[in-house]
């Protein structure tokens, strides 16, 4: 726990175990490296193209595409298939979620909650500064080579919570995002999501939570379209897990291994083998808080479920403080 200054900390989203070191350059994004736009305008049309993941990132704290555009993937892998039944999207929307304790209230500022897809309504509560995704690549061939690049793409972008929203106490909160995706073999299917968050208020911000809401859905196009007519998939038979098994590559050095924490989603037949892969999230760490004063939750619950009798614990949070205790604590085991 800790006071809210400056707070760094990273997201792996992935479809397969795969790893990739890179000079991390985190940090507030500088002016120059910024897109103005002439007024603030939402940009939704970027995604992910050098490696297998084409993953949609928004400058408004929204990933994914939701499944609006035939042309353009929301969260999918393989975007460049041999075989269409490789070609998985896997998640419709996703976004981040920032609590904490501003005085003696429980505060959060979300930019997407379940059924909410309007900006100035209450869960969609980060807006752009004004500011178009910058593109940059470590590839020297690449029109949008630079020096400072981190990975083969990366995006960066910044938004707030400071806009009006009905029934939404902003926390004055700005966010820098850089996301890094590479083309290499072994890191073609996970994409580094780099949050930067600034507290921009004169309030100390105290017990600090960060959380990634994600409506997850595996279903491939090519086997049942939600684009035709009678199309789509049941996502039903999608199945959610946690994986907190121990990565120790190494067991016989004097190094521990960490725990893997990853949030999964799988389609529970496969769909006759088109939907055979795996989604995952797991949080990589913080570069302002020490790995002993952090920890991994996760949360489950029907879609748009604020009450479930069968399973009361897994119930959809409607509020800021029932927001801020989901990501305070994880579901029970079991």
């Amino acid at each position: 726990k800790n006071n809210i200054q400056y707070l760094m900390i990273a997201v792996l989203i992935l479809v397969i175990h795969s790893g990739a070191q890179a000079q991390r350059r985190s940090g507030p994004v500088p002016d120059n490296q910024m897109k103005k736009s002439s007024a603030g305008v939402a940009d939704y049309v970027h995604y992910t193209t050098v490696g297998q993941v084409g993953l949609t990132v928004t400058n408004f704290g929204i990933i994914g595409e939701g499944y609006n555009n035939p042309d353009q993937p929301s969260f999918m892998y393989k975007q460049y298939p041999d075989n269409i039944k490789e070609q998985v999207e896997h998640m419709s929307y996703g976004g981040l979620w920032i609590g904490g304790i501003v005085g003696d209230v429980k505060r959060v500022s979300t930019a997407i909650v379940d059924g909410v897809f309007d900006y100035g309504s209450e869960g969609f509560e980060f807006t752009d500064n004004g500011d178009s995704i910058y593109v940059r690549s470590s590839i020297t061939t690449s029109r949008y080579y630079s020096p400072d690049a981190v990975s083969h793409q990366d995006f960066i972008t910044r938004f707030h919570d400071m806009g009006t929203v009905v029934e939404h106490t902003p926390m004055n909160l700005e966010v820098n995002l850089q996301t890094h995706a590479w083309n290499y073999k072994f890191a073609e299917a996970f994409v580094i999501l780099d949050y930067f968050i600034v507290n921009k208020g004169t309030d100390v911000i105290k017990d600090i939570y960060v959380g990634l809401w994600a409506d997850a859905a595996v279903g491939n196009m090519n086997y049942t379209s939600i684009y035709e007519s009678g199309g789509g998939w049941s996502w039903y038979d999608n199945q959610n897990g946690f994986d907190q098994s121990d990565f120790d590559p190494m067991p016989d050095d004097n190094v521990p291994g960490f725990p893997r924490n990853i949030a999964y989603q799988f389609d529970a037949d496969g769909d006759n083998g088109y939907s055979e892969s795996y989604v995952g999230f797991s949080c990589l760490g913080s570069e302002t808080v020490p790995r002993e004063h952090w920890d991994t939750q996760y949360n489950q619950w029907p879609w748009q479920a604020a009450s479930n009798m069968t399973y009361p614990d897994y119930f959809m949070p409607v509020n800021d403080e029932q927001r801020y205790d989901k990501m305070k604590t994880s579901v029970p085991k079991g």
